[in-house]
């Protein structure tokens, strides 16, 4: 049934009551049984009070042996309709006034001294009789004291008729108090609710206001804040991701359009078609090759690559990037220094690794004047390239790994790329948990260090 109510208030409202019901049926159960306890042993009491009475005023030094005596003086009795009867030789010699018409069933108490019974005679009330029957004076006589259990029905029925109307009362008393501490609580919930219901895409700045109290609804709230600042970051990050990409996916677009067009105004000899289909094909190269820059970090970022990972040695991928970029730089007269490669091997993804060598040389041979050295060297779980190149301004360092960020990017427009180069790497450093620290100075040169796990 509680699997049918769908808001947490009346949830909480129905576990509530359905508990406070059990625990008002219980206090009820052990309230009523001792106050029946109470009753039944006061009556007791008093009828044994009585019988003591009787033993000692009415027969003791008297001779009750023959006939009937009627017992018509008064005792200051704590119960009402008290019943009297005297046996002797199991004939009644003695019995209040107020049995003359009837009389108490006999007890024969054989080998016990006393007796406690409950009985029901019609003719003299419609409720049970209790009554207590002992033996006195050397067990010669046997009193009988007895009454009527109306006091004790009749007060019970009045418990009970309290409980009929007071626990309702009581359960909605309750009930109303819960509901309104309920609504308290929950109401940084229905804050929070709100404001999420009413935030867009367009206005992703809007926080939830709470007070600070320390309780879960205001860890609560601290995590939304937290997750919208985070969508907040993300969102502005694609937008200028976007942006970026169409902007730097425009430029060799458009520089292909202006070509064709150019070309196309009038007729040109072969060779003018040889260059210009030439100069397309290089636009389209580096076209193609930023696609693929882009496509293998939607990739690193969607798919789970540790689980292929398996034991790599480092010093050989690292030799082959050499090998691959020593024509390049010999182009430049730029010198590969390597001072010292380490075997060490480590858990990865060899190609992914094979990328993250390839493009820090790259950018070091980039950045690097003309007849400049680079420095690579591998050891201690920390491969070291240190170039002689144009350096990175301090205020631009922690810039680097944005996606299509480039380093004086107006200073040397001749330098072809688009700023994903650095990207790529950190996303590969973060997949195999290494660590990279840049110390750059303008016009002095970077170096670059990147500490693996050798765990």
């Amino acid at each position: 049934m509680i699997s049918k109510v769908k808001s947490v208030k009346s949830k909480l409202l129905f576990v509530y009551g359905g508990i406070l019901i059990l625990v008002l049926l219980f206090f009820n159960a052990i309230l009523y049984y001792y106050a029946k306890s109470y009753f039944y042993e006061h009556t007791i009491n008093s009828l044994k009070s009585v019988s003591r009475d009787v033993v000692f005023d009415d027969i003791e030094g008297k001779k009750l042996k023959e006939g009937i005596t009627l017992l018509s003086h008064k005792y200051d009795f704590s119960i009402s309709n008290v019943y009297i009867q005297v046996f002797y030789n199991n004939k009644i010699v003695l019995k209040s006034i107020n049995m003359q018409n009837f009389e108490l069933p006999f007890i024969n108490l054989k080998n016990k001294n006393e007796s406690i019974d409950l009985f029901k005679l019609k003719n003299i009330s419609q409720y049970d009789i209790l009554m207590f029957s002992s033996k006195v004076l050397d067990g010669n006589y046997i009193v009988q004291v007895a009454t009527t259990e109306e006091e004790t029905q009749k007060s019970l029925n009045t418990l009970r008729r309290n409980f009929l109307i007071g626990d309702p009362i009581f359960f909605l008393i309750v009930l109303i108090l819960l509901y309104k501490m309920l609504v308290d609580i929950l109401k940084p919930m229905n804050t929070i609710t709100d404001t999420a219901r009413s935030i867009s895409i367009t206005d992703l700045d809007k926080r939830i206001q709470y007070e600070e109290k320390g309780d879960e609804f205001t860890k609560l709230a601290k995590t939304f804040n937290n997750m919208l600042s985070r969508l907040q970051t993300s969102f502005k990050q694609i937008r200028r991701f976007s942006s970026d990409a169409s902007h730097q996916l425009k430029t060799p677009l458009t520089a292909i359009r202006l070509q064709t067009d150019v070309t196309l105004k009038k007729d040109r000899t072969k060779e003018e078609y040889k260059n210009v289909l030439q100069s397309i094909n290089v636009e389209i190269i580096h076209l193609q090759n930023m696609i693929d820059n882009l496509f293998l970090l939607t990739k690193m970022d969607d798919e789970i690559i540790q689980k292929n990972f398996k034991d790599i040695d480092l010093d050989i991928i690292l030799i082959n990037v050499v090998e691959e970029f020593i024509l390049v730089a010999s182009q430049k007269r730029i010198t590969l220094d390597i001072e010292e490669v380490e075997h060490i091997a480590i858990k990865g993804e060899d190609t992914l690794l094979f990328i993250l060598c390839a493009n820090l040389i790259d950018n070091a041979i980039k950045y690097t004047p003309k007849g400049k050295k680079i420095i690579i060297s591998l050891k201690d779980f920390t491969l070291t390239i240190k170039d002689e190149g144009i350096g990175i301004s301090e205020e631009n360092l922690h810039l680097i790994f944005e996606r299509f960020f480039r380093v004086e990017a107006s200073r040397f427009d001749e330098i072809k790329g688009y700023g994903l180069g650095m990207s790529i790497v950190k996303t590969i450093l973060n997949l195999h948990h290494a660590t990279i620290d840049i110390k750059s100075k303008l016009d002095f040169g970077t170096t670059i260090k990147i500490k693996f796990n050798n765990s």
